[in-house]
């Protein structure tokens, strides 16, 4: 291995400490901050890796995390800007890998970003859940074959913060469905009553 592979390990790194640190957080803004700072330590770690495609696709996350960051910021903006914003990624992105062709590692990263956009499009939690797990999959392959474990742990981090999140969505919809038949139940029992 290269000096310039354990610098690009060196950035993944303190990317993943950021991630970590990410998880701890209960603001949604404090959480995309830190993540925003983890995807550039990540972005700045991938000039050195030297693949182009990588770094295509990193700076389309890093658009992505400004974008979300304004949004966090600014949620009474109108949606169809988040659209726009996300059109215009997968434009850069379609067009800097054409533009920077080398092989089909610049295709993976026109899917892998194009799907990322598409996840940050959702609007509901459980679909940006599911719509993540599968991004995180195709990331973890993507890093695999790129040959970058910090990146990848960084990304199983990822798909386990998703799964996680799914889990949670799911017993709290088991709880609220519980409540409801509660309620009906003692409604029920009330009209018995009476």
């Amino acid at each position: 291995m290269t000096w310039q592979w354990w610098v690009a390990q060196g950035f993944a790194f303190i990317g993943l400490v950021f991630v970590i640190i990410s998880f701890q957080q209960k603001s949604t803004t404090k959480l995309i901050w830190l993540r925003s700072i983890a995807t550039w330590f990540v972005f700045i770690g991938l000039f050195f890796l030297g693949n182009v495609s990588a770094i295509i696709m990193c700076g389309a996350g890093v658009f992505r995390n400004a974008v979300s960051l304004y949004f966090a910021y600014k949620p009474n903006t109108k949606i169809t800007y988040k659209y726009f914003a996300g059109g215009l990624i997968i434009v850069l992105l379609i067009g800097l890998n054409v533009i920077f062709w080398q092989n089909f590692y610049n295709l993976f990263s026109i899917l892998l970003g194009a799907f990322n956009v598409f996840t940050f499009l959702q609007s509901t939690p459980k679909r940006i859940r599911y719509c993540s797990v599968f991004a995180e999959l195709m990331a973890i392959t993507y890093y695999s074959l790129l040959l970058t474990p910090i990146n990848i742990v960084i990304e199983v981090f990822g798909l386990i913060s998703a799964i996680v999140g799914i889990v949670r969505l799911d017993i709290k919809k088991k709880r609220n469905n519980l409540k409801i038949d509660n309620i009906e139940n003692e409604s029920e029992n009330k009209e018995i009553s009476v």
